[in-house]
């Protein structure tokens, strides 16, 4: 497990400010436990300067990214919410409370946007993205343009199902009277899909891999495994295991211990790093 060791983290804000693990010593808490509620992040940074502290403003972006020196990624991206400063000890920390601000912004801001005849699938998509503060994971181009001038209302979300409706519409009228077996071949590979996950957008084809499953074992930093007996949990395992930046809502869990084995899909999380301490939480469901 010597590639687990060698943590990283990375913050930066929408000033440009940017803070390393090389830089300052920074704590944090982000999780996750709702389809319907925004994710949260909790960030401490020590003895921060006055001139680093202006240029960290309520409401402005903060990106985190975390995990190992050769193996991280991004963990949040949403809007803050609070700042304040507070003593801890012979050191200052500078407290941030933010809320991931893509799901909001994804299924609630209302856009209203013209295009000419001729724009690409492709732009309408980013743009969609961009709106909704959603950073991009993989969009891929399906050499579709709009055939004329169109007008689209809707979420971000509502005009991304729009657009995808009209690509996979032409591309079923290009097939014609292909007979059944022949179309259940092609919908993985011709058919177009779009979303969310982790805090990235896609439009992929159907039978795009955008993560593996990821493997939870002693070897791979696996802790506890603790069964949730409620009979009402929307999770059936919680899991702790070292920092696992990979692991977020809907990720796939391949689970090898000694109390169960299965794949699960994550439900739930909270990655900590404070102190010596540095691992992941996850709620996990059988799938």
């Amino acid at each position: 497990m010597s590639e687990l060791f060698g943590r990283y983290y990375e913050l930066t804000f929408q000033s440009g400010l940017q803070i390393t693990i090389d830089d300052l010593d920074v704590e944090f808490t982000v999780e996750n436990d709702s389809d319907n509620k925004a994710g949260q992040a909790e960030i401490s940074i020590f003895n921060l300067s006055d001139f680093s502290k202006s240029k960290i403003k309520k409401g402005d972006i903060v990106q985190l990214k975390a995990g190992y020196r050769d193996d991280y990624g991004l963990i949040f991206y949403g809007s803050i919410d609070k700042i304040w400063d507070e003593r801890d000890g012979a050191d200052i920390k500078t407290v941030i409370q933010a809320s991931d601000s893509t799901k909001k912004l994804w299924t609630q801001a209302y856009v209203v946007k013209k295009y000419p005849a001729g724009t690409s699938i492709t732009q309408v998509i980013k743009d969609m993205f961009s709106l909704a503060g959603v950073p991009i994971g993989k969009v891929d181009d399906p050499s579709i343009t709009l055939p004329k001038d169109m007008v689209f209302e809707g979420t971000p979300k509502q005009i991304v199902d729009d657009v995808l409706a009209l690509v996979n519409g032409q591309i079923a009228k290009q097939w014609g009277n292909l007979a059944l077996d022949g179309w259940m071949m092609r919908s993985a590979t011709s058919f177009w899909t779009a979303y969310v996950k982790n805090n990235m957008g896609y439009f992929v084809r159907r039978d795009f891999k955008d993560v593996e499953a990821i493997v939870l074992s002693s070897e791979t930093g696996l802790m506890e495994v603790t069964p949730e007996d409620s009979e009402d949990s929307k999770i059936d395992y919680r899991i702790r295991c070292l920092f696992c930046w990979k692991a977020g809502q809907d990720s796939i869990i391949k689970l090898e211990s000694m109390k169960v084995s299965g794949i699960f899909k994550v439900v739930k999380y909270k990655h900590v790093c404070r102190g010596d301490e540095y691992y992941s939480e996850l709620g996990v469901k059988a799938v």
